[in-house]
């Protein structure tokens, strides 16, 4: 008569699968029943992440920006108010080109006139922006009255770009202007200024 209990599991089976027995009890075996396991399915790649940031979908053309380089004979010459003066600040010139258009509209929500906080802009990042452009934005920079210049522009339209200062923080004001052969167009950087316009040229002789 076989004994019960391990002793009858032996008995029954032999030394040979009683010994499996155990090392699959005490967890030692990596041999599952049925044979080798199946290979592991390969993993799935990654999902490729979305850039963050606004997204400018006007290609860059550096022959767009060419025009801008020529020396000309428009002159810009801009001023801000006492109470928000741009004194001491930097003044960038870009020029109007299908890229920095709706690069400006992005950052600005316009491509005519805005006044935005200083803090909304530089908290928006475009995540595809091109570096090569910052070789086409002229700068200068407010004197202590507030007043700017650029002189020998080619004619054509740019974005004019300051910051001044405001009682509830400082302020960004981006206006659309356009500059003409010979003559000097006046840019005020007050809110809610009118469009500035050319200035007429005077006669000579």
């Amino acid at each position: 008569m076989l004994n019960s209990g391990l002793f009858g599991i032996r008995s029954a089976l032999g030394p040979a699968c009683i010994a499996a027995s155990v090392l699959v009890l005490a967890g030692c075996a990596d041999m599952p029943v049925g044979g080798p396991p199946a290979p592991a399915a390969p993993l799935a790649p990654p999902p490729i992440a979305a850039p963050s940031g606004i997204m400018i979908q006007t290609p860059f053309r550096a022959e767009d920006f060419a025009w801008s380089t020529m020396p000309g004979a428009a002159r810009i010459r801009g001023l801000s108010a006492p109470a928000r003066s741009c004194a001491g600040n930097a003044v960038a010139l870009t020029p109007d080109t299908a890229y920095s258009r709706e690069r400006i509209g992005k950052l600005y929500g316009s491509t005519e006139y805005s006044v935005i906080a200083t803090s909304e802009v530089r908290a928006k990042v475009i995540a595809n922006d091109n570096p090569a452009m910052r070789g086409y934005v002229r700068g200068s920079r407010c004197d202590s009255s507030g007043a700017f210049a650029f002189d020998n522009l080619p004619a054509g339209s740019f974005f004019v770009i300051a910051e001044v200062g405001d009682p509830s923080g400082p302020k960004v004001v981006m206006r659309r202007v356009t500059a003409v052969a010979g003559r000097v167009l006046q840019v005020p950087l007050t809110a809610g200024a009118v469009a500035p316009k050319p200035a007429r040229k005077r006669a000579t002789g």
